[in-house]
């Protein structure tokens, strides 16, 4: 494990497991311990009253080809995992998106391998998803910004009745702090240290992954839906430390290449190892 807790010295307050943003930290019948969902980040130290907390005999292994090599073997996944990083300024190396583009269309080509990491900006895209995914917004005239809402989001044949449906799930989500200057959206394998990863599956696969995630700590992946794809997927991995799946809505499911059968898992890649290490030990990993 990344951490320990010497159980001579723990005092069983529980200030670890609460401060612990991972969930990593759970109370078994000998006390507190730190499962494999630790990512070595340390926070848990300083709030440590007893000094308990100490370093383990292993530490995580942030190797984003390493991890998205044993996620495709261990899923039997068929297509690329995409990988988003937050940042105001692009990494060299990086193209910048020019557009007009949506950000699920990206994810879409990074799925089928079309598409190298590209640096991608408010003022590439062509829908108001940019700010829901925390990028800012494109500038656009109001009566641009009523059209557009009219005929892609509200009314018969779209995501909502009215407005106040629109506004009322936006509510639901928890908000950015900042708008960042743009995110590079890549392959898994082609992007170091991301903030979240998100990729296609089925059935069998999504039981495997929230099984594996469930197993030590006993925390339930949630699912999400009648939303745009763009809110559903992103701010929560990214703001709340914690994973969701959905089927996502309509025009998103057409952009991201989805399959009838298939939805979307979105995962924070502090957690990744954890969930790699985690498939090895659950009911799924026995021979059939």
């Amino acid at each position: 494990m990344p951490f320990a807790i010497d159980q001579n010295r723990c005092a069983s307050c529980g200030s670890c497991s609460s401060i612990c943003q991972n969930k990593a930290v759970v109370k078994r019948e000998g006390g507190y311990l730190v499962t494999e969902m630790c990512c070595d980040c340390g926070t848990c130290i300083p709030f440590c009253p007893t000094g308990a907390i100490g370093k383990g005999k292993t530490k995580v292994e942030f190797d984003n080809k390493k991890l998205d090599g044993a996620l495709k073997e261990k899923l039997s996944l068929k297509r690329n995992i995409a990988a988003m990083k937050f940042t105001d300024e692009p990494l060299e190396g990086v193209p910048v998106e020019e557009g007009p583009q949506f950000w699920c269309a990206i994810c879409g080509n990074v799925f089928e391998g079309k598409v190298g990491p590209v640096f991608f900006t408010a003022e590439a895209t062509v829908c108001g998803g940019s700010a829901m995914i925390g990028v800012g917004a494109g500038k656009s005239t109001r009566d641009e910004f009523e059209a557009a809402v009219q005929y892609e989001v509200i009314g018969e044949g779209n995501l909502f009745a009215t407005k106040t449906e629109m506004s009322r799930a936006r509510d639901f989500y928890p908000k950015y702090p900042k708008a960042y200057r743009g995110m590079i959206i890549g392959s898994l394998e082609d992007v170091s240290m991301p903030d979240i990863i998100l990729f296609p599956v089925i059935g069998r696969q999504m039981c495997m992954i929230t099984t594996a995630y469930t197993y030590e700590t006993g925390e339930i992946m949630s699912g999400y839906g009648g939303s745009a794809t763009c809110m559903i997927t992103v701010a929560i991995p990214f703001l709340e430390n914690r994973p969701v799946f959905t089927s996502g809505d309509y025009s998103g499911r057409d952009f991201l290449q989805l399959k009838d059968e298939e939805i979307i898992v979105c995962f924070p890649y502090r957690l990744v190892p954890g969930l790699v290490s985690n498939l090895d030990k659950t009911a799924y990993a026995k021979p059939r």
